[in-house]
């Protein structure tokens, strides 16, 4: 079975001797970059190879500074992974002090115990939320996280069965709703609020005058955070709903892919600077991310379509496949509407794509389960082909490969 993997995050009081610990790691980390830098190792293995020995002069328990490799391993294949994309790198680095293991530690009567070496521990009190997560029977608890801002992250996981789906709905994503739909129509979940939150504190930062740039940018930060908190825990809402629904209704998700979106609104693409702002505030891969990991934890498959299989999603009749058109931009009566002059009827666009989002993805659904009845060993239908995975056979080569079996 599938493992899903989830986190619970919470504040605690730390302690000098544990942020010493984690200064540490965090010096082990960049140790282990700048090695991995020098001899162009990236991978797990080989950057333990080289750096372990290295850290032999950190006196901290021996399984940080496994993790201090693991975590250099993570950012160096990042790294390398970005300029593979064609993406410019600096040359990378660990700023703040953690401290991550899956070793050691103990969850009991309600605390979290943080190894400090020499047989001792730091208690971390666990609140009452983690503690409900944390307990339950099909919950397997991985590894800690510790941040210098006094915050503990818990890695958990459990076995998830994928649920069999009967149906496939499409995710359109767009700057004021979300819309899930397929065959039999679309649901709309309304985002609009997102849009306000970006604008109002937009208009808050700007309304700041104050002649130094250190203050402005801590103000900003300060509020930018405050926005991320809110609209996430909208799509929190939104994304949990749309999960739910699909675990009921027993339907996988599939998604459209959006690429190049921030840089369709960069400066000086001939965009006004409000019409700018709107669109670079929209959160569209947070409300995907969230409803991917929340489906994983319930077992509901989700598809990824590509670029090419999406192309036009907005501009096809579902049901006839008629090319269709969109309103005059003034007609307030049929604004976002589609009209299809073989079927007669206005459409809404956002459902029209989610509608064609789910035909595409039906089509890869069905199409990665195959169907290998005939070229199973021991299925009682002939002709049998042996050692042969018909799932990923072409139709012609399947027939190419069953002629030959026939006239035997």
């Amino acid at each position: 079975m599938p493992t899903a993997i989830k986190s619970v995050k919470q504040s605690f009081v730390s302690s000098p001797e544990l942020l010493e610990m984690m200064e540490t790691f965090k010096r082990m980390v960049n140790d282990c970059i700048r090695i991995g830098l020098r001899n162009d190792a990236s991978t797990m293995k080989r950057l333990s190879k080289l750096s372990y020995s290295q850290l032999a002069r950190y006196n901290i328990v021996s399984y940080y500074k496994l993790h201090a490799i693991s975590k250099a391993a993570g950012i160096l294949a990042n790294r390398k992974q970005s300029i593979k994309r064609g993406y410019q790198t600096k040359t990378p680095y660990l700023k703040k002090g953690i401290l991550v293991s899956c070793y050691g530690f103990k969850i009991a009567d309600q605390i979290l115990r943080v190894p400090i070496g020499n047989r001792q521990y730091f208690d971390i009190p666990l609140n009452r939320y983690a503690n409900k997560i944390l307990f339950d029977s099909v919950v397997r608890v991985r590894s800690f996280t510790l941040t210098a801002s006094s915050t503990v992250s818990i890695c958990y996981s459990k076995e998830v069965g994928e649920v069999e789906c009967d149906t496939i709905s499409g995710a359109d994503r767009n700057l004021a709703n979300l819309t899930v739909g397929n065959e039999r129509g679309g649901v709309q979940y309304n985002l609009s609020q997102s849009v306000d939150i970006v604008e109002n504190t937009r208009s808050i930062v700007r309304s700041f005058k104050r002649n130094d740039v250190r203050i402005r940018k801590k103000i900003a930060g300060k509020y930018g955070q405050r926005r991320q908190n809110r609209i996430n825990q909208l799509l929190h809402h939104v994304s949990k709903q749309v999960v739910a629904k699909a675990k009921q209704e027993k339907t996988a998700i599939a998604f459209e892919k959006l690429t190049c979106i921030r840089r369709l609104y960069e400066k000086g693409n001939h965009h006004g600077r409000n019409y700018r702002s709107r669109l670079n505030g929209w959160s569209f891969a947070e409300i995907k991310r969230q409803i991917e990991y929340k489906a994983q934890w319930e077992g509901v498959p989700v598809i990824q379509l590509s670029v090419t299989q999406t192309r036009g999603t907005s501009k096809v009749c579902p049901q006839c496949g008629k090319r269709i058109q969109e309103a005059h931009y003034k007609d307030v009566i049929h604004e976002r509407q589609l009209w299809c002059s073989k079927c007669l009827k206005w459409m809404d666009r956002d459902v029209v794509a989610a509608m064609n989002i789910a035909r595409k993805g039906g089509e890869v659904f069905h199409r990665s389960k195959g169907d290998a009845s005939e070229a199973m060993k021991g299925n009682p239908t002939t002709p049998v082909i042996l050692r042969v995975d018909a799932s990923k056979l072409a139709r012609g080569l399947s027939l190419k490969l069953t002629e030959p079996a026939l006239a035997k």
